[in-house]
């Protein structure tokens, strides 16, 4: 029979064991804010994201990634500070002249890492910045990394002065397998280096690099100002495969493209490389089929202002609120009523409606909060939460103790008050017995000092 029990507990272990990442151990679960900083303490692990984070306000570190994340279909909302990386890695030009390369995204470098099923929403990736530098939405530098079924929105702008720039509404610079992506990006690139030449890159996956891109959807916005050279498109800005020239069996395939790029070119000797796909191929090293594209190439030969998506001097706005639902975040939209521009602001993550009851994942310490598993009662969607940590139980103030009134003695003139309990008859028995015998007592001590004081008289006299 103890066999049989034993057996049967290491079954239930088994089953109760939570799944394995790639490198065999369990993932680390992200719940809080706090648990996705934590992420940069230990780039090489593996993560899944067990609820919706709101980062509005937080400032976010620069990452070198090298694990593994799993979005588990959940959001990063309000990702609107990614800092710029100290850590730079080397990117080339279409002479593959190198560069000393900075970088910023929610990983501001990729390299042999995995990210997937993530929605990376209202992602804002703003920044000024003196040097060589790429921006991206997931990462700004990607290397031999995979990018799978993530949902990317949001706006990524950098004015820079450098001589190798660029945006990407996936990653910034690289080579990694983005695969059934879905970008709604706004790109803006201004040059703020008038005197000099440089190269400047732009694309929708990727500003540039040697991507496979499959089954991935974009809807692209695009906006150059520049001094140099630009290099766009609305996929690629340039298809380059570096260090040196090898052959590689590369793609580009089965995706869908709705969107623009408006740019200037400011610059005598002029490219203006501009093209759906890529707006410069160096290396034909991929295979296209499947691709449909909708897209229109804008140039300004007029450069007066730097290109925004807002043009209009005298914007004014018709407001919409969108509520939240079970599925997607709510925000206020905003329509100019002069030139129909629209923006999104005020993001809200996912509102469910929770069940009263829930399952205890983790049970909640003195020291440590718990996790407990809701029901949403419109979608059934099951809602992990974070449970608040135990409050100490207070310890119970002691009564003051009332020092007991003695109880007077009875004479024979005082009738004693009858006892309402059995052992107070009891006491006033014992009392009864006790005092008489007291008295005795004293009775004969006082006789006793009596005689000795008499013969001690006598004893004085015949002196």
């Amino acid at each position: 029979m103890k066999r049989i029990l034993l057996i049967v507990v290491l079954l239930v272990s088994l089953l109760t064991v939570p799944a394995l990442a790639d490198g065999g151990t369990a993932p680390k679960e992200i719940y809080t804010v706090d648990d996705l900083l934590a992420v940069a303490s230990d780039p090489s692990g593996s993560y899944i994201l067990m609820a919706d984070i709101d980062m509005n306000g937080v400032a976010w570190p620069a990452i070198t990634f090298t694990g593994t994340f799993n979005g588990n279909h959940h959001m990063i909302l309000n990702l609107n500070n990614a800092q710029v990386s100290t850590e730079t890695r080397v990117t080339y030009d279409g002479n593959r002249k190198t560069y000393d390369t900075h970088f910023a995204a929610l990983f501001a470098i990729l390299d042999h890492a995995t990210v997937r099923d993530l929605r990376l929403i209202n992602m804002d990736n703003t920044h000024t910045f003196e040097g060589d530098c790429f921006l991206g939405t997931i990462a700004g530098f990607a290397s031999e990394s995979t990018i799978e079924n993530c949902e990317i929105s949001g706006t990524v702008r950098l004015d820079v002065t450098g001589k190798m720039f660029g945006v990407g509404g996936v990653i910034g610079f690289g080579n990694c397998v983005v695969k059934d992506c879905t970008a709604d990006v706004t790109l803006i690139n201004i040059d703020l280096d008038k005197d000099h030449r440089d190269e400047q890159f732009l694309g929708g996956v990727c500003g540039a690099g040697y991507p496979d891109i499959d089954g991935c959807t974009v809807n692209l916005a695009g906006y150059i100002s520049d001094h140099g050279y630009v290099h766009s498109g609305g996929l690629v800005g340039m298809y380059i495969v570096y260090p040196q020239r090898f052959s590689r069996n590369g793609y580009i395939k089965n995706n869908k493209l709705d969107g623009f790029i408006t740019f200037f070119e400011d610059n005598s000797d002029r490219r203006a490389y501009c093209e759906a796909r890529c707006g410069e191929i160096m290396d034909w090293q991929f295979s296209d089929s499947g691709n449909v594209y909708h897209f229109t190439r804008d140039e300004r030969r007029t450069y007066t202002v730097n290109l925004l998506p807002h043009e209009c001097e005298t914007p004014d706005y018709n407001d919409v609120t969108v509520d939240p639902s079970c599925e997607n975040p709510g925000y206020t939209a905003h329509i100019c009523k002069t030139c129909g521009y629209t923006y999104r602001d005020s993001y809200v993550l996912p509102k469910h409606t929770l069940s009263e009851t829930y399952d205890v994942i983790k049970e909640a310490t003195l020291t440590e909060t718990g996790i407990g598993e809701f029901t949403c009662t419109a979608c059934g969607a099951k809602i992990r939460q974070e449970l608040p940590m135990l409050s100490p139980t207070p310890t119970p103030t002691p009564e003051p103790t009332i020092a007991p009134t003695a109880t007077p003695v009875a004479t024979e003139s005082v009738a004693a008050a009858p006892s309402d309990t059995t052992a107070e008859k009891d006491q006033a028995k014992d009392n009864s017995k006790i005092i008489p015998i007291i008295c005795g007592i004293l009775i004969l001590a006082s006789a006793v000092l009596l005689v000795r004081i008499i013969i001690h008289a006598k004893r004085m006299k015949r002196r």
